[in-house]
């Protein structure tokens, strides 16, 4: 008896283990897609997927859109986040996803996208120090590209390369509205603090334009690039 106890135990035993295990390689939910127009598909380790509406968006996935495409989510912390055609957009982290994530955390290879993330305390409306300065602590969201950082404070902003055939490595970033963004490299950084504030990135290595205010030409631009 006590023979097929222990056996009975050991298979349970077994069974908690490739379910637990299971549970851990499931793909945590980062959100859900919103609206979807044209070709758009996720990459991750498994695989291919073609986008629709209210697919699951997964913490590592890669999003692509094709020609004339357009993605719009809600990410899990909020976030609506639309990405314009021929981008390359990951998901590396998104605050909700997993227990205790700290903030959120993507990866714009290449195209452009326009993100209103969910308000922030920040006990204040903008980091105030010199423009040659880093800000004092990282923002809770933030997008890595391969020319520098934008980190955001509870802010709409578009960000993307080769806004006006400007080069596939030059970003460009503005913000529409809300509390602040930096866009920071190695070689320096740049504050924007209000609506219509931009700034350039020329290239890898080179530090961020200081602000200008958009004109209406390159504004519509940068907008009509997420445009439905």
């Amino acid at each position: 008896m006590r023979r097929y106890q222990s056996l009975i135990a050991l298979v349970a035993g077994c069974w908690l283990l490739i379910i637990a295990g299971l549970a851990q390689a499931e793909p945590q939910i980062a959100g859900y897609v919103t609206r979807v127009r044209g070709e758009v598909v996720a990459e991750t380790a498994t695989g291919r997927q073609p986008l629709a509406l209210g697919h699951a968006l997964h913490l590592g996935s890669r999003v692509i859109t094709g020609a004339d495409a357009r993605l719009e989510a809600r990410m899990k912390d909020g976030t609506v986040l639309t990405l314009s055609e021929r981008t390359e957009f990951v998901i590396q982290q998104v605050a909700g996803a997993t227990p205790n994530s700290g903030g959120s955390s993507f990866d714009l290879v290449k195209g452009a996208f326009r993100a209103i993330t969910a308000k922030t305390e920040t006990g204040g409306s903008g980091w105030q120090g010199a423009q040659s300065d880093p800000p004092p602590a990282a923002p809770s969201w933030r997008v890595r590209t391969p020319v520098a950082t934008i980190g955001v404070r509870g802010t709409e902003l578009w960000g993307g390369f080769n806004l006006l055939d400007a080069g596939a490595t030059t970003l460009d970033v503005v913000m529409l509205e809300g509390k602040g963004v930096y866009v920071e490299n190695a070689s320096g950084v740049t504050e924007l603090k209000q609506g219509g504030d931009g700034t350039t990135v020329k290239g890898a290595g080179v530090a961020p334009l200081p602000i200008k205010v958009w004109g209406e030409k390159k504004l519509q631009a940068a907008l009509k690039t997420v445009a439905w």
